[in-house]
């Protein structure tokens, strides 16, 4: 018997590697892969105005992206930015290169899924539909050297710093909706972790040197907490939301 568990328990350890093992490479794949020119190309002949630099921008932002999708497969993210959502367009319609870059990325399929902008601005359903892909957006930042642009994730500040027409711009209120609930669901995260730690502790300083103690130890911990907590929440949420590229407009 005791051998048929030690016969599960390798072949377990042996998957979990080798899933782990996949996902560094699918990581550095998508950290080096590079888009063919002519996919920049099909975003010149729309904003002829668009030098070298924004249109690399543009290429990071879908880069972005696609971690983003790596990092959360099964979440119904959606695409902050026209200009990056134009070249994965034009990167999708070379169907095999598109095909093929999915399956060594994520082992499967990345489908398009239809994007609706706003015209006057996006509603509170459409805003708080997007507040999953600044949440991505944001822990993108582990990954890739500019996941953000003045504080702001590169996939909402590309079509106000490239300056297109019909862009999806965010109101400044809209951006710090956004970092605010993300720093509080981090504080949050941080709070529910230091509480069952502390938990932990109470209940083995209890068996071992009293109830009276164990309680002042929680209390201890549930403070440094609390202010650990309003630290990260504030600084979070000061450099999410700054920086000029916060416009006013729709959001998809």
């Amino acid at each position: 018997m005791f051998p048929i568990f030690l016969a599960i328990l390798a072949v377990g350890l042996a998957l979990l590697g080798w899933r782990t093992l996949r996902k560094r490479r699918q990581l550095r794949f998508l950290q080096q892969y590079r888009l063919d020119a002519a996919y920049r190309k099909a975003l010149w002949r729309d904003y002829p105005h668009l030098n070298d630099a924004s249109l690399a921008q543009a290429e990071e932002a879908l880069r972005q992206f696609f971690i983003m999708h790596w990092l959360a497969p099964r979440a119904q993210l959606q695409m902050p930015s026209r200009l990056a959502d134009m070249l994965w367009h034009a990167f999708i319609l070379d169907t095999r290169r598109y095909q093929q870059f999915c399956q060594q990325a994520f082992g499967h399929m990345f489908h398009h899924l239809p994007a609706q902008a706003a015209s006057a601005g996006p509603s509170q359903s459409q805003a708080a539909a997007m507040q999953p892909s600044w949440n991505a957006a944001m822990h993108t930042r582990r990954y890739m050297v500019g996941a953000l642009l003045g504080g702001i994730p590169l996939l909402f500040a590309l079509d106000a710093a490239a300056a297109i027409d019909d862009g999806w711009l965010y109101p400044p209120q809209l951006l710090g909706q956004w970092a605010s609930a993300f720093a509080a669901a981090l504080g949050a995260g941080a709070a529910g972790s230091s509480a069952d730690n502390s938990a932990s502790a109470s209940s083995d300083s209890g068996s071992h040197r009293g109830d009276s103690s164990a309680g002042d130890s929680a209390d201890m911990v549930s403070s440094s907490t609390s202010a650990d907590s309003e630290g990260g929440a504030s600084s979070c949420s000061g450099s999410s939301c700054g920086g000029s590229s916060c416009g006013g407009g729709s959001s998809d």
